[in-house]
């Protein structure tokens, strides 16, 4: 047991003080402070589009007036004061408006104004004031213009299929389970091929260098195996840790903010701390660990660092899959995605984006998961029979034919112990 822990702190010190992983680790939180950071700029610089209404109807000017907001702002000029304000680059444009026959507007906005005027908004406004005016052309009471332009009423309503019924879920949660899902399967595709690809140069190199003949002098294959296999998991809750706490740390600032608090009303985060977040996350451990085995599996089959990248080519093209079948779920729940949540290597990816979107129970993502933790133990315990077998094997003729030929000397193994 001691040999078993030495092996597993060599390895997780080795590859925690790594480029590869540092970089793994620091890329996504480096990302986000630079989105967060550009926010928190713009929310704290944003200043409203100073628009200048020019019009001979001060009544349309006052009430363009009332409908200033955080984005525009509106001020009553004559046409004089307009283009001197706006050759000063005080003002961000001129509104001029002609009320005969109906409201019409033409808008004249600087090329480098700080802060360009929503013309949606503008429209807006501009469109009730001549509705307005054609009721009053029209005759029309403020009860019978009131009727004229409300719009229809329609509700929208979420709902997910549990036990075969109809369960109310909220828009906002659909839409925060919709992201949930997206940065999910983004950061399980990578998080498995980086760690994949680690953990298959760690042994080829050793290979490569004939350090591994040394190291099974004193320490068997099986020993070795496990213990990679454990500092993988080591490096992983490491950075889940380092995510936890940057991630707590940063909500103490953030919650505070005002660009914030204005979207949280509209999102619901309850996923992130529910129990879809926490299968995705057992999920998420399985299948990194069931990518691990598949990459010691590889790397022991090459016979020297410069095929490492030849020889992971099937846990990229497994991710891969699993990524574009997640993306390909997000559309729909086809029978194809239902079959392929439930096989090894692809469930760890497709299965918590289906629980996330409410595509299914959370009975059928317990049995896919209890299918992808027998299926890492018996893959486990057959790669590593062939790890002990093949890991002094040295063959360039390449993956496939050093995996037959690891096969043949197994099978004369067991034969031999038979006799």
């Amino acid at each position: 047991m001691n040999k078993y822990w030495i092996v597993t702190s060599q390895v997780y010190r080795k590859n925690l003080k790594s480029g590869s992983w540092l970089s793994l680790v620091l890329s996504p939180l480096i990302l986000l402070a630079i989105v967060i950071g550009i926010g928190w700029y713009f929310g704290q610089n944003s200043q409203p589009a100073q628009v200048a209404v020019v019009t001979d109807n001060p009544v349309i000017a006052q009430a363009l007036k009332k409908t200033n907001d955080a984005d525009i702002h509106y001020q009553h000029l004559s046409a004089t004061q307009a283009k001197k304000k706006l050759t000063n680059e005080s003002i961000t444009g001129i509104l001029t408006i002609k009320t005969q026959p109906t409201i019409s507007a033409k808008y004249i906005e600087l090329a480098n104004a700080e802060t360009s005027a929503d013309l949606s908004k503008m429209r807006t406004a501009l469109s009730s004031l001549k509705t307005s005016q054609t009721a009053s052309q029209l005759k029309l009471t403020p009860a019978q213009l009131q009727a004229l332009i409300t719009p229809a009423k329609m509700q929208k309503k979420t709902v997910s299929i549990e036990n075969g019924k109809q369960v109310a879920k909220s828009n906002s949660t659909s839409t925060a389970n919709y992201a949930f899902a997206t940065g999910l399967t983004i950061f399980i595709m990578l998080i498995i091929t980086v760690y994949g690809q680690m953990l298959a140069q760690e042994i080829a190199t050793e290979k490569g260098s004939r350090i591994m003949e040394i190291l099974l002098s004193s320490v068997s294959a099986a020993t070795q195996f496990f213990a990679k296999l454990t500092a993988i998991l080591l490096l992983l809750v490491t950075q889940l840790a380092i995510y936890a706490v940057a991630g707590g740390l940063s909500w103490t600032w953030l919650k505070h903010q005002s660009f914030v608090k204005e979207i949280l009303p509209s999102v619901d985060l309850s996923v992130l701390w529910s129990t879809t977040s926490l299968i995705a996350i057992l999920f998420f451990i399985i299948g990194t660990m069931t990518f691990a085995v598949l990459a010691a599996l590889l790397g022991s089959l090459v016979a020297n660092q410069e095929q490492v990248n030849t020889a992971v080519m099937p846990i990229s093209l497994l991710a891969l899959a699993g990524y574009f079948l997640s993306i390909m779920a997000q559309a729909g729940d086809s029978m194809l995605i239902k079959v392929f949540s439930y096989i090894p290597f692809i469930n760890v990816e497709l299965m918590p984006v289906r629980l996330a979107l409410q595509h299914t129970t959370l009975l059928a993502a317990g049995i896919s998961l209890a299918i992808a933790v027998i299926f890492l133990i018996a893959f486990t315990f057959m790669v590593v029979k062939v790890y002990q077998t093949n890991v002094l094997v040295y063959s360039e003729a390449g993956v496939i034919k050093a995996m037959r030929q690891s096969f043949r000397i197994w099978q004369a193994e067991r034969k031999n112990q038979k006799d």
